[in-house]
């Protein structure tokens, strides 16, 4: 399944003085205050709109209470047989030495 694609993409990085930000660069990405901006090119994987349900679902928290429930039964389960299995041991040791 493909969530994206790599595609470039143009940013504005931030620049020290004025005369680094060309007037094209003033045009594209206007001034802030006293920051300028200089456009630059950047490859960048870009997600496709109909996977962020899919993403989101992936960064939700982790579920502690569901977590400890699983735990619970698991463990139960395992502990539920070796009880019965030592059981079934003692009734055939005793079956055996009978």
């Amino acid at each position: 399944m493909k969530i994206g694609s790599v595609q470039n993409v143009l940013i504005c990085k931030p620049v020290f003085s004025s005369d680094e930000a060309s007037e094209l660069d003033r045009q594209v990405c206007p001034p802030s205050a006293s920051q300028y901006f200089h456009v630059q090119s950047q490859q960048a994987y870009v997600l496709e709109p109909s996977s962020a349900d899919y993403l989101d679902g992936l960064s939700a928290p982790f579920d502690y209470t569901a977590a400890a429930g699983f735990f619970a039964l698991a463990f139960t389960v395992v502990v539920g047989t070796w009880m019965v299995s030592a059981g079934a041991g003692a009734v055939l040791n005793m079956i055996r030495r009978g």
